[in-house]
């Protein structure tokens, strides 16, 4: 017995090597053109070589573009004989098991797919050490993206054939690979939307839409610059391809010649088709409709009824390739998957589940993050920019757990309402994450407002592992040359070793020390300084930025600036200003609604009633320049109008409790 009576047939092989041999050299062309060429690219003539990370670097997303287009094309034209009446009589008619076919076809897509891929791997090695190479690599990393790109090659090729299995048509074929491939991400947006509106304290931006392009491979491929494959993803990929195969080759056996032309190629496909359709139709229609009306019932139902009806219209129209569909069967199997459909959209909303109490046991817990910004210390998202820290988000201090707790406990029993025109000085974002002993990871999300939970608020913000995370206090944690304290127009540098190293450790006291009224005001009031770190670079000459705030209740480092004479170098003073005009702002009901927020006509209304006063008085405006706060239109406020020597107009509120007796004296 020869290997071609197991394995595969040469003949067929050299038959489509000829016949498509074109895909092999369009893709050699294309992969020569997207990394060695590119490495010779350069419009600076003074640009100096780089090193880096991995050859996906060179040439930006050209690579993947051809990666994920020219194996689905492979695909696509190799099974072309499954998705026509001729060529499948013609294939099927030879004297060769489906197995040979199958297998033969196979081969001579890996064929035309993996050696252009070898070949270019090995250009770029050759020309590694070249002058005008723009790029440092090394061996390694030539064999690396060799290796990703076969399996991935591999992967998408494998894939395309399988769906040429199960389909009838080389159009329907092509489609159905990229909605494929795309459908995790797609499901994961709209599924993430649904849980989001429903389900209270679902933490819609962490939730499924967290890392969603790693569940898609073409959305991977294209963030692979900064989501570089694991060897765990690569692993992933090529036992997807064998399974992949071994379900082609079973499929293949079972699959009916005259299938050829037909949507899909096995019937038992249809219903997951016919739900699938309807299942995104409806996911789609009701997410669109609840949020026009805000999530008003009849609306919702509404919505889901005319996705499901559009969702199975389509799919009906595409199984049977005609748009007449209506028989006897129609609206009892519409009434079915649409009742099916339904009761798998409403029962994880529901409060089957528990999601909305579900609050982890004390003893389970083994660390908590609590604060509005917990994709700055997301593990995940700092190992894909190995720029960022990698600091453990999660503190373990079994107190601030505990206070944690309570607060979650709190808001989950009383499930505040928000209104639409909330304040944000008057609610807090917090995202609550908790480590538990299992390993599992529990995430919620709220906005709490600071009126009503004040105990539980001041119990978790007064928290050292509260303030550590908030603050990022690590920041000042690492090697820092100096800090740059800037106020519009002014700048201040501290570079000298003891004052950094004073200034470092009396801000760290002074943040850990504000107290939860301390924290509310930074809200309220703009800070006197911005200060930011200047850290010194790394090995790959990467410099660390953060900045923080000099606040009003930071007493100790006011003190220090002061005693240095930094202070009034940074500090806006009474002489900076030029004018103070302040009015009593009662304006708000004779404005319309999109002049609202505008301050200018406030003050010109006043000024028409002869209510407005210019302030000129040096303390008068430094008692301004003290107590002042964010503009935000209130009625009963005050509002004065700063205009700097310097040209800046500036708007900012007193309210009555700020008001000092030298500004009292001068109000209209």
């Amino acid at each position: 017995m020869t290997r071609s009576r197991f394995f595969f047939n040469s003949s067929v092989i050299r038959q489509n090597l000829r016949q498509h041999g074109w895909i092999g050299i369009i893709y050699t062309l294309a992969l020569l053109f997207a990394l060695p060429l590119q490495m010779f690219m350069n419009g600076d003539p003074n640009a100096k070589p780089q090193t880096v990370q991995n050859l996906f670097f060179v040439g930006g997303e050209i690579q993947m573009l051809f990666v994920v287009t020219v194996p689905v094309a492979a695909g696509l034209f190799l099974f072309r004989y499954l998705q026509a009446k001729m060529p499948s009589d013609l294939w099927h008619s030879l004297p060769l098991r489906r197995e040979h076919l199958l297998v033969s076809h196979t081969v001579s897509g890996l064929i035309l797919l993996l050696v252009p891929i070898w070949l270019t791997g090995a250009v770029t090695a050759i020309v590694q050490p070249l002058d005008s190479n723009m790029y440092i690599y090394t061996g390694s990393d030539v064999l690396e993206w060799c290796l990703t790109l076969s399996i991935l090659t591999l992967f998408l090729f494998i894939f395309s054939m399988f769906v040429g299995i199960c389909t009838g048509q080389t159009v329907l074929q092509g489609a159905v690979i990229y909605i494929l491939l795309l459908l995790p991400v797609m499901l994961l947006q709209l599924v993430n939307e649904h849980f989001g509106m429903y389900l209270y304290g679902y933490p819609r931006w962490y939730g499924a839409q967290a890392h969603m392009e790693v569940w898609s491979p073409i959305l991977h491929m294209i963030y692979v610059n900064t989501n570089a494959f694991s060897a765990g993803d690569l692993w992933m990929y090529s036992a997807l391809s064998v399974l992949l195969f071994a379900l082609s080759v079973i499929l293949y056996r079972r699959r009916h010649g005259e299938k050829a032309g037909q949507a899909i190629a096995f019937t038992y496909f249809n219903p997951l088709f016919k739900a699938g359709v309807m299942f995104c139709a409806m996911l789609i229609s009701g997410t669109y409709f609840a949020q026009l009306k805000q999530l008003q019932l009849g609306w919702i139902i509404a919505g889901n009824l005319a996705g499901a009806l559009i969702g199975y219209i389509a799919a009906e129209m595409i199984i049977r390739k005609t748009w007449q569909i209506l028989t006897r069967r129609v609206p009892l199997e519409f009434a079915g998957y649409t009742l099916l459909l339904g009761l798998l959209l409403y029962i994880p909303v529901s409060g089957i589940s528990g999601y909305e109490n579900r609050v982890p046991a004390l003893e389970k817990i083994e660390g908590v993050y609590a604060g509005s910004d917990y994709a700055a210390n997301d593990a995940y998202l700092n190992n894909t920019n190995p720029n960022i820290s990698k600091e453990d988000p999660f503190t373990k201090d079994r107190n601030y757990i505990e206070a944690v707790r309570k607060l979650h406990l709190a808001v989950a029993a009383a499930r505040p309402e928000i209104p639409a025109n909330n304040s944000y000085s008057d609610y807090r974002q917090f995202y609550l994450s908790y480590r538990l002993d299992n390993g599992r990871i529990v995430q919620r999300s709220y906005l709490i407002p600071t009126a009503g939970f004040e105990p539980e608020l001041k119990a978790v913000m007064e928290s050292e592992g509260y303030k550590r995370k908030a603050y990022m206090l690590s920041r000042l944690d690492g090697d820092i040359e100096g800090f740059r304290l800037d106020n519009y127009n002014k700048a201040l540098s501290l570079s000298d070793p003891q004052e950094v190293k004073e200034f470092k450790e009396i801000l760290k006291r002074e943040i850990l020390n504000m107290t939860y009224e301390d924290q509310n005001q930074r809200l309220l009031q703009p800070p006197y300084a911005s200060i930011q770190i200047m850290s010194k670079p790394d090995a790959t000459g990467y410099q660390l930025y953060y900045a923080y705030e000099w606040q009003s209740s930071f007493k100790e480092l006011g003190a220090w600036l002061e005693q240095k004479g930094y202070a009034d170098r940074i500090r806006t003073q009474p002489g900076d200003i030029a004018s103070a005009e302040i009015i009593l702002d009662n304006y708000n009901d004779q404005l319309p609604a999109a002049e609202r927020y505008d301050a200018e006509r406030h003050l010109q209304l006043a000024r028409s009633e002869k209510r407005s006063a210019v302030i000129q008085d040096a303390d008068a405006i430094a008692d301004i320049l003290e107590n002042q706060r964010y503009y935000k239109a209130e009625s009963g406020d005050y509002l004065v109008k700063l205009v700097y020597k310097e040209g800046r107009t500036d708007y900012v509120t007193l309210q009555k409790q700020d008001l000092t007796p030298a500004v009292k004296a001068i109000l209209p």
